[in-house]
């Protein structure tokens, strides 16, 4: 077998819609049958390959292993964990709706297919798979966030807060996603109290990129510049926490200010901040209109 395989990893796509038919979500799955001779095996080169870090020699032998068994979901779901990983979200898409048609009741195939339609924008499709996840299981924590979360994209802060506060009640939360996922509700709904609270909780927790943005984000609506720039230098270098404060105060509608710091920003950077520039120009516009 050649080490690098690349006439197989094109063939990928291919080989998904043949071993799934294409088939749709809401479809039964095949009978379960006993499984063909060679498949486990074929399986367990694979496992093997994968935790060996090799992820090529992995999706091989687990597309020999669809070969004689087109519908197993496990199998289906490791070849989309795999593309997941390495940014094929399409293709890991793909194998995760197979996935999924070949077993609607597994939850954890499920909320995988839910979480990449959410970071692919298909708000719809996730909230129609958490909906299916939680009606066989109303306390599943993963899909109780992942509801919140929706509700966040749909700029329903109440019902996502609702939801985060049954996630943690539920058993064994993230409670650090949780916590940071509700602390950005209640920012939105300018409960600064309540989302410093939560942020802070999270950190004690683990420390994660988005609670520390917020937080940041939470300080300048305070008017914490000082207090904002010490939480953003966890997460990023000086001149891009400088420019998340000027994008703040700017739809803050603070254009003064924020010009400031898109001055700093571009200041402070050992190359040319593009993104910086762009936002300065953006808030000498504002500036230019709210004087004429």
């Amino acid at each position: 077998m050649p080490s690098k395989m690349p006439a197989f990893l094109a063939a990928i796509p291919l080989i998904l819609q043949f071993a799934g038919c294409v088939s749709s979500p809401a479809q039964s799955p095949p009978p379960v049958a006993k499984q063909p001779k060679g498949f486990a095996e074929d399986v367990r080169l694979g496992d093997a390959a994968w935790q060996s870090q090799d992820p090529d020699r992995a999706m091989y032998y687990y597309v020999q292993a669809m070969g004689k068994s087109p519908h197993d979901a496990d199998t289906l779901a490791k070849m989309g964990a795999i593309e997941d990983s390495r940014g094929n979200s399409t293709l890991a898409e793909t194998a995760f709706e197979l996935a999924h048609s070949a077993d609607p009741q597994d939850p954890r195939i499920a909320e995988r297919l839910a979480r990449l339609y959410i970071q692919r924008g298909n708000v719809v499709g996730a909230a129609e798979v958490y909906t299916q996840v939680l009606a066989l299981d109303p306390h599943r924590t993963r899909a109780l966030d992942g509801m919140g979360v929706v509700c966040l994209a749909r700029s329903d802060y109440v019902q996502a807060i609702g939801y985060f506060d049954r996630a943690l009640a539920a058993e064994k939360p993230d409670s650090s996603a949780v916590l940071t996922h509700r602390g950005y509700a209640k920012l939105r709904l300018n409960d600064l109290t309540g989302a410093e609270a939560d942020l802070g909780a999270a950190l004690a927790v683990s420390p994660r990129e988005d609670s520390w943005r917020y937080l940041g984000d939470l300080h300048v609506l305070r008017g914490e510049t000082g207090a904002a720039l010490d939480s953003l230098l966890n997460i990023m270098d000086t001149a891009g926490a400088f420019n998340e404060i000027g994008v703040v105060l700017m739809n803050m509608k603070n254009y003064s200010d924020a010009r400031e710091y898109f001055s700093k920003a571009i200041k402070a950077s050992a190359a040319w901040f593009g993104e910086a520039q762009k936002n300065l120009a953006l808030a000498d516009e504002h500036l230019k209109n709210s004087a004429g």
